[in-house]
């Protein structure tokens, strides 16, 4: 059993693996505002017990929580769209940019699912 030598044909990204530890980062960045007034929002409701009213004149818990992800998914696909735009423009050349964009939305839908957790 041999140990491959390195040949004068590989290529070192740094870019590459600058950008996936950076990454992380920018994701946590970009969705906490989206977060944090979600949470808020849903906090401020609880205390001014509206889901009460609302449960008091027949509504029941499906639509209180449709209606709060549709707000989320509102909001996600926008933000969603404008990150992947920005990096479709300067960083991303010979990726699938709907690979790219299916992956932040689905990170965002999961955040909103830690927000309904929590």
């Amino acid at each position: 059993m041999s140990i491959p030598i390195p040949s004068d044909t590989s290529v070192s990204d740094s870019f590459g693996e600058i950008l996936s530890s950076v990454l992380p980062l920018f994701l946590i960045l970009i969705y906490l505002l989206p977060v944090y007034n979600t949470v808020f929002l849903i906090v401020k409701e609880k205390e001014s017990r509206t889901k009460e009213s609302c449960r008091m004149m027949g509504m029941t818990d499906l639509p209180y929580w449709m209606s709060w992800f549709a707000f989320y998914t509102i909001q996600n696909t926008l933000i969603s769209f404008i990150a992947w735009g920005v990096l479709c423009i300067n960083v991303i050349k010979y990726g699938n940019k709907g690979y790219i964009f299916l992956y932040f939305w689905l990170f965002g839908q999961a955040v909103f699912g830690q927000i309904v957790l929590l």
